[in-house]
């Protein structure tokens, strides 16, 4: 008789020993590819999240760093300028297609009503904050909150964040381009310009924050803006109706320190977000003294993003290489007493004549069949376990991380970096 023929009777005949090594494939099958389909699926959200954070890679100053070293020493750290050379060399990598600096001071209006600005309140001054950074004098700037504004200068204003999200744009004008440096141009918000009937070629004078620098302007280009100020009432300096953008080395010539600007940012926009890793690497064999700087990816974010799901992923793998192991050896204990209380048929079988290979073969065909059918049931079901699996280690992960974020207690610091007052914040442990 053919052996296969042997098998699917043998199969037939002993129905439970069959249904029992078909609930033991299932399950094995199940577990195993619910596991893959879970490691599959994270690497997938680790990558999306990845690009959902962006190709961008921040250059600027560590202040985890800095307060650690504040709280230690007593005082404020003195530390290096961030050389403009430095980061455009850097600029140059591979990896990058395009870069902006950004950097903020507040300048004193000469002649400009503020949007927002109450009458008679100009000597209504508030303390900003901290002594600098950079040169630790110990002293605060004052800041007149009603005729004041917030400049920010950078090398594009389309690769600022908010006109690549589109909360700004340009609605008259140009905007500011790289080809502008050291040009005295400005770029100016709608509700300011109407409040005091400027348009673009106009000019403005602005002092600087210890008023001791005028600066005239010419506005290139109106923007409007769809972002809000901090509370229900933000004085002048806080509205972003009263922001003014300028090329980041015009921003310059209002700083009273005319060396380089400690409190720049470089933002590097890289080609693909899984050259993050390659671009840090390279940038720590540049000359920029990472003491006291830092290249920032959304690391932070990311990590918390992404703990959650690498903890799922190697929870998934786990599973597969117990299951796999247990599986094995329980269907191996099953065959072998199988085979062990088939003796007689297998005598019987041999002593008409049949070849050893033949019964083996039997055997192979029994367990492959079994098999067969239970891989294509877990096809069907395999997508359901994966699903529970996936949703129940998801939600422990995020309870588990919510306690964590509850149990972790932050402060903030505030910092102001150089004599234009660039307010900064630091988060605390």
């Amino acid at each position: 008789m053919n052996f296969i023929k042997r098998a699917i009777l043998s199969m037939k005949k002993r129905i439970g020993t069959s249904l029992i090594l078909m609930a033991i494939f299932l399950i094995v099958t199940n577990l195993v590819l619910g596991g893959f389909v879970i490691q599959n699926a994270s690497q997938k959200a680790a990558d999306s999240a990845r690009k959902k954070l962006g190709a961008d890679v921040t250059l600027g100053l560590d202040f985890d760093k800095l307060g650690k070293q504040a709280r230690e020493t007593g005082e404020m750290p003195i530390v290096p300028d961030l050389n403009i050379k430095e980061a455009e060399q850097l600029a140059k990598s591979q990896y990058v297609k395009d870069y902006n600096y950004i950097t903020g001071t507040f300048g004193i209006s000469d002649g400009l009503k503020l949007v927002g600005a109450s009458e008679g309140e100009g000597a209504g001054a508030g303390r900003a904050g901290m002594a600098g950074v950079r040169g630790g004098s110990g002293s605060a700037t004052e800041i007149d909150m009603n005729s004041s504004f917030m400049i920010e200068g950078v090398r594009k204003t389309l690769l600022q964040e908010s006109f690549k999200n589109g909360k700004s744009k340009i609605i008259d004008g140009k905007p500011i381009t790289e080809k502008m440096e050291d040009q005295n141009v400005t770029l100016m918000e709608k509700r300011l310009a109407e409040q005091n009937k400027l348009k673009v070629g106009d000019k403005v004078k602005i002092q600087s924050g210890d008023k001791k620098k005028t600066l005239e302007v010419e506005i290139i280009g109106i923007y409007e803006t769809d972002e809000q100020g901090l509370g229900q009432n933000p004085p002048p300096i806080m509205d972003p109706a009263n922001k003014l953008y300028m090329p980041y080395s015009t921003l310059k010539k209002l700083e009273a320190d005319e060396g380089n600007m400690s409190s720049i940012q470089v933002v590097y926009f890289l080609n693909d977000p899984l050259d993050i890793d390659a671009f840090k690497k390279e940038a720590k064999q540049s000359d920029i003294d990472f003491k006291y700087f830092k290249l920032d990816a959304h690391d932070s974010l990311y990590k918390q993003m992404i703990g959650p799901i690498e903890n799922i992923s190697s929870t998934s793998q786990m599973i597969i290489y117990i299951v796999s192991i247990a599986g094995a050896i329980i269907l191996g204990l099953i065959i072998m007493l199988s085979i062990k209380a088939r003796r007689k048929e297998m005598g019987i079988l041999l002593s008409i004549g049949e070849k050893k290979w033949k019964l083996m073969a039997q055997f192979v065909v029994e367990v492959v069949c079994i098999a067969i059918l239970a891989f294509g049931v877990s096809l069907t079901t395999g997508a359901k376990v994966s699903q529970f699996i996936g949703d129940s280690l998801l939600s422990n992960e995020i309870a588990t991380a919510g306690e964590e974020e509850e149990n972790s207690q932050n402060s903030s610091v505030v910092m102001v970096s150089g004599p234009g007052g660039t307010l900064q914040n630091e988060t605390e442990d």
